[in-house]
């Protein structure tokens, strides 16, 4: 990338341009992310690039192995199948404890899924932040900090492969018809039916991401 940055805001800018790289797997996974080179790439210090490394790697999406480097997280299938059984676990448990949704809860629900809708199809809605997703907001409303945390490093490790495991027409057209149910079972009181609903997407989801790992 020609030029230089802002240096007030260096760090945060090659961090995020090294994760927009990784959600869209311009490196393979098991590589080595070298610092001189990405230094150079991005006309930078080694510095900010060892910093944006450190926090990609915090949140699962790297790999450091001692005295040898930085690399790019491998998931097997095993590991996909863990996540989303943890993720389940999480999300389940979150939707069972809404009862009684403040109207604040309620709005921001209903904003969030119009996000979803109105970015959908002229941006791809699997690369959005996981901040910003139905699934993260569920997490956010049940009001358990530690699970919050937990359920975004496994969303974050997951980026690697989603958006090219979940990128077909079809498939984005009818998770978002998923999200929209979920909401309204919520804002209805039908807790079991947003948590089997819920349970069903994450199943269909984990699906495809094994498929699309089992033909790389």
């Amino acid at each position: 990338m020609a030029g230089r940055f802002d240096t007030a805001t260096i760090k945060e800018q090659v961090y995020q341009i090294l994760r927009r790289e990784l959600v869209r797997q311009r490196y393979e996974p098991g590589e080595w992310l070298q610092e001189n080179e990405i230094a150079e790439r991005l006309n930078v210090s080694r510095s900010p690039v060892r910093e944006a490394l450190r926090m990609l790697t915090g949140e699962g999406l790297l790999v450091e192995i001692p005295k040898k480097g930085v690399y790019v997280r491998k998931l097997t299938e095993d590991k996909i199948r863990e996540n989303f059984s943890i993720r389940c676990l999480l999300e389940v448990n979150a939707i069972q404890s809404l009862h009684d949704l403040q109207t604040e809860a309620a709005e921001a629900l209903l904003a969030c899924l119009s996000r979803e809708c109105t970015a959908y199809p002229d941006r791809d809605p699997w690369e959005k932040q996981d901040e910003e997703s139905l699934h993260a907001l569920l997490m956010r409303l049940a009001g358990n900090e530690t699970a919050v945390q937990i359920h975004k490093k496994l969303c974050d490790q997951l980026l690697l492969i989603r958006v090219s495991a979940l990128s077909c027409q079809s498939d984005a057209e009818r998770f978002l018809s998923e999200h929209a149910k979920i909401v309204q079972y919520i804002l209805e009181g039908c807790l079991e039916r947003a948590a089997d609903l819920d349970r069903a997407h994450l199943l269909r989801t984990q699906e495809l991401v094994l498929q699309y790992v089992c033909r790389k």
